[in-house]
């Protein structure tokens, strides 16, 4: 068991000398090996100061960063991106975490403009001073696709929408971040701030995103302390500051690896009730009125009116986006059929005729945090058009589901 032996706290003035740090660096022993906690404040210029003088001063035999395999290839490629394929991205279904991601990544990539100094700063430089000095580097945390996919699954459509319109109208903030902004980042990061500010009905998701990884890193130092053949004798741990005091509360104890990375899959019950609850409304409000002598219903006539609906209601809503004319025509012919055939939905097919037919193109990729300064840049985007007009596409087949509903 972990026990805590030191904790050290230094502020810096104006340079930090050469043993201070700017922020907090503890201490913990865990059976022989020494681990130091370093907190960083990922958009601040301090912080990968703090890491490289940590790597220097503290000479640790392992030095443990935040980042998952993925994530720190892409840090070390920042042109990742502009390989990337869409378009299989969304034939896998991967559209909801591809967005994810986009807008994580550009929410800290705008956070390090305001305060001059790129995302993940600090984990690059304690990836290129550790192997500069014969350190061995190993990333902890847990893979960015399994928590966003937990993250999807713990809530439903609207909460979805919800958490992306409010991580969506934070990269439109332009406000500077003055020195007093950058030392609360110290305490807990801006997607941590942003993840508090919401209702409690969201708390799910702050688990998700920030606990259950702290148990995840915190597990995996153990592993490397408890279960390796030789342990390191002097760790160095580079983490966001948010993590801090949650990663050395879980030290205490172990965690199920198998619960922490587990993702629900499609069952076929899930699935049947997918397919059958649009059909079984439809069919019992027909009954109900029919039976009671409140309505009389021609199917013909019936039919025509929920084509009309829903292909008026996606036609007027998916123009907004000024789709692709292909992409327009094939969502507005699939809103009838698409929801009683759920594996044809509006939007995927709309969206991924839409990155057939418009494929992004480099300046796409590389002006997606200029392209949400401006409407227009927004507006004429590639990456963000497809996933409108993919959004679009599916709010707009529910609607006229439910309109229907009302009118019959």
């Amino acid at each position: 068991m972990a026990r805590t032996v030191k904790s050290a706290k230094t502020k810096a003035k104006q340079k930090p000398q050469t043993n201070s740090y700017s922020i907090e660096l503890r201490k913990l022993k865990l059976k022989r090996s020494e681990i130091i906690l370093l907190g960083t404040a990922h958009v601040s210029r301090e912080s990968v100061e703090d890491v490289e003088r940590a790597i220097l001063n503290e000479k640790p035999d392992t030095v443990l960063v935040e980042l998952d395999e993925g994530r720190a290839k892409n840090l070390q490629d920042p042109d990742h991106w502009k390989r990337m394929d869409i378009v299989q991205v969304i034939k896998s279904r991967k559209i909801y975490l591809l967005f994810s991601s986009i807008l994580l990544s550009i929410f800290q990539k705008k956070m390090g403009e305001r305060t001059t100094s790129a995302p993940g700063a600090e984990f690059k430089k304690a990836i290129e001073v550790s192997e500069k000095k014969g350190r061995s580097v190993h990333f902890i945390d847990r893979e960015i696709g399994i928590t966003l996919k937990r993250a999807w699954q713990s809530v439903g459509f609207f909460s979805k929408m919800r958490l992306m319109s409010e991580l969506l109208a934070s990269l439109f903030v332009k406000d500077d971040m003055e020195p007093d902004d950058i030392e609360k980042l110290k305490e807990k990061d801006a997607l941590q701030g942003l993840l508090d500010s919401l209702p409690p009905s969201f708390r799910r998701i702050r688990e998700i995103i920030i606990d259950e990884r702290d148990s995840y890193m915190a597990q995996k130092i153990r592993d490397l302390v408890l279960n390796a053949e030789k342990p390191p004798k002097k760790i160095l741990v580079v983490i966001g500051a948010g993590h801090l005091r949650g990663i050395e509360e879980a030290l205490q104890r172990d965690h199920d690896m198998q619960v922490l990375t587990a993702v629900k899959a499609g069952g076929l019950w899930k699935s049947l009730v997918v397919f059958f609850a649009p059909i079984f409304i439809i069919v019992a409000l027909l009954a109900f009125f029919t039976l009671t002598g409140t309505k009389k219903f021609d199917i013909a006539e019936t039919l025509k009116t929920w084509i009309i609906i829903k292909c008026s209601v996606t036609a007027v809503m998916t123009i907004v986006w000024s789709p692709h004319i292909l992409a327009y025509l094939a969502g507005i012919i699939v809103s009838p059929v698409s929801t009683f055939l759920p594996i044809v939905k509006t939007g995927w097919v709309s969206a991924l005729l839409e990155a057939i037919y418009r494929k992004p193109e480099v300046t796409d990729f590389e002006e997606m945090a200029v392209a949400t300064e401006q409407f227009k840049k927004f507006y004429r985007n590639r990456i963000f058009r497809i996933f409108m007009v993919f959004f679009l596409g599916q709010f707009s087949s529910a609607l006229g589901y439910w309109i229907f509903i009302l009118y019959v």
